[in-house]
């Protein structure tokens, strides 16, 4: 594995394990035992295909997105590209590493660049806007229960409402003004003039060219409002099952709440830690989650809950995200190698 993002894993693994034993190590360790021992592991079974099946979602979206951006996705590239950018979302500061990664692997399968580029900037909005329009759903329906809980919470709710906006208005700038997209490529090239005029040259010349289809896709898909409706729903969907683990996950652990609670607390879980500049959230997410749900169980099944909710939602993406990323290094190596002999 590269040497950066296993740093990067290495990083968000101890601000893990730090969080759980700072919150768990008042626990005794024979009531945690006993409870893992009378977990229910088909409720788990149910918190893993939920996952599976928000994945699932976010690759159709893309599937559909492409196909209306005219250069359809096949199954298997949309699911690669999904799990992947699942992966560095969770291993870089505000899943920052995501969308490049992505990038990556659809270029390398043949997508032209400026078509991919605007291709995950919509999803990503897409994205984006469901999560704040579920997110006000929640609130608006609960709100009394959440501020219950957390009376302070109305500070942490105003920041991610900014911060999430702030990146709904940039994202549509960038993806629909075209001079905005110039203004700020300009703007990144302007210390390469400093150094080197002609590689500064070079470089807007690629921007251009990269720009010209970038809008044209972009354009096209406010042209196709339907594509644009469908991949919301799509998105509505992988949201929903994402939102819903952690009902299973405390049904595994004979925690009673309902449903549109334990969604809902979810929902501002995944909302403040998204902003919070560490690798996946790590820390803050296991920090919110215990703020949240403390008030509904017993100190050893909260760690529990946490433990496996972050297993669920976190570590099966990192999991799975080394597997492909090996399995990417080893067939560049088996190539190089034939290629040599």
């Amino acid at each position: 594995m590269p040497k950066k993002p296993a740093f990067q894993l290495g990083i968000v693994l101890f601000i893990s394990i730090l969080s759980v034993w700072l919150l768990a190590k008042n626990i005794d360790v024979s009531v945690f035992l006993l409870g893992l021992r009378d977990m229910n592991g088909f409720w788990l079974l149910l918190a893993f295909l939920c996952i599976g099946l928000s994945w699932l979602f976010e690759a159709l979206s893309l599937i559909w997105l492409s196909a209306h951006n005219k250069q359809r996705l096949s199954f298997k590239t949309a699911m690669h590209t999904t799990l992947i950018g699942q992966f560095f979302n969770q291993i870089t500061p505000l899943a920052t590493g995501g969308q490049p990664a992505q990038l990556y692997v659809l270029v390398k399968r043949g997508y032209h660049s400026g078509s991919a580029t605007s291709l995950l900037l919509m999803k990503f909005l897409l994205f984006q806007i469901g999560l704040v329009l579920s997110f006000t759903l929640f609130l608006g329906i609960g709100y009394k229960s959440l501020f219950s809980i957390l009376p302070s919470m109305g500070f942490f709710i105003v920041i991610g409402y900014i911060v999430h906006a702030s990146i709904i208005i940039g994202l549509t700038l960038v993806l629909f003004h075209q001079r905005t997209a110039k203004g700020l490529g300009e703007l990144f090239l302007k210390p390469v003039q400093w150094f080197k005029k002609e590689t500064a040259r070079l470089w807007q010349q690629k921007l251009d060219q990269f720009l010209e289809p970038f809008h044209e896709q972009s354009l096209y898909f406010i042209q196709h409002k339907q594509a644009l409706m469908v991949g919301m729903l799509y998105t509505f969907i992988q949201l929903g099952f994402f939102f819903i683990i952690p009902f299973f996950v405390f049904q595994a652990f004979s925690i009673h709440m309902s449903l549109f609670t334990s969604s809902s607390f979810h929902a501002f879980v995944m909302m403040f830690a998204s902003i919070v500049p560490t690798p996946g959230g790590s820390g803050a997410a296991e920090m919110t989650f215990s703020a949240v749900f403390q008030s509904f169980m017993a100190e050893e099944k909260l760690i529990l809950s946490m433990l496996f909710w972050r297993m669920i939602t976190a570590y099966s993406a990192v999991v799975i995200g080394v597997g492909l990323t090996m399995r990417g290094i080893r067939i560049k190596r088996t190539r190089a190698k034939e290629i040599l002999d």
